[in-house]
């Protein structure tokens, strides 16, 4: 069916400038490892450096714009709507090799989220660990220090790992895990974090059969 291939999340007008930038690099990561990607690509399809170089340019463009530049915001602004032009080209190539191929999961190699759709309508098929997870993040009252992780998963999904990260992530060293597993993921509580930092949370699956591909990154400044 054609929906099978219109899989891809390409909507990530939501998405804080921080969090976009951690997905541009989970997919320029995804590029780079991907041969069908990279074998004969034509030169109008970029490679994943590309997303990369966006990325440096944003953050740069940053520096002035979160003070309130506003040149520097609309510049920030043209910069992301050509990555994100580039995303929908990038994702329509690789759409053209998984319809050749007919096989729609080559679009989740990516490393980009899922429809909402097509979560819902693969979690009958699909084993836990390929069903993304979702994250919310929330301050524990009257608690310094301590924050709550709120994750959407299938039911008997576990066990879980977390990774967490204090300030921006800009690669997978930037990551620390805090120790331990978790049954559930609908309420964990990480506690002894720095007060007054911006923390990162991603969330996989460690089943027996292997681990699962991590969650898109959320974060949450600590008090």
């Amino acid at each position: 069916m054609p929906e099978k291939y219109d899989s891809v999340e390409l909507n990530f007008r939501k998405q804080p400038f921080p969090q976009y930038f951690v997905t541009l690099h989970n997919l320029a990561d995804a590029l780079d490892a991907n041969q069908l990607y990279n074998d004969n690509r034509p030169a109008h399809i970029h490679p994943g450096q590309r997303f990369r170089d966006h990325v440096a340019t944003m953050k740069e463009l940053s520096i002035g714009a979160d003070r309130g530049d506003v040149l520097l915001k609309e510049q920030r602004q043209a910069v992301r709507d050509l990555s994100e032009l580039d995303i929908h080209s990038s994702v329509s190539y690789m759409k053209t090799i998984a319809i050749h191929k007919k096989d729609p999961s080559i679009l989740h190699t990516l490393n980009l989220p899922l429809k909402e759709s097509h979560q819902k309508s693969s979690k009958r098929s699909q084993s836990p660990h390929q069903v993304e997870i979702r994250l919310e993040l929330r301050r524990v009252r009257n608690e310094s220090g301590a924050i709550t992780i709120i994750g959407t998963h299938v039911r008997n999904g576990g066990p879980y790992l977390i990774n967490l990260c204090k300030g921006e992530p800009t690669s997978e060293a930037s990551w620390f895990n805090p120790g331990g597993h978790y049954n559930t993921c609908t309420k964990i509580v990480q506690r002894n974090l720095e007060p007054a930092n911006k923390y990162y949370v991603r969330m996989r699956t460690d089943r027996p059969e292997g681990p699962g591909p991590w969650s898109q990154p959320v974060s949450i400044i600590v008090l």
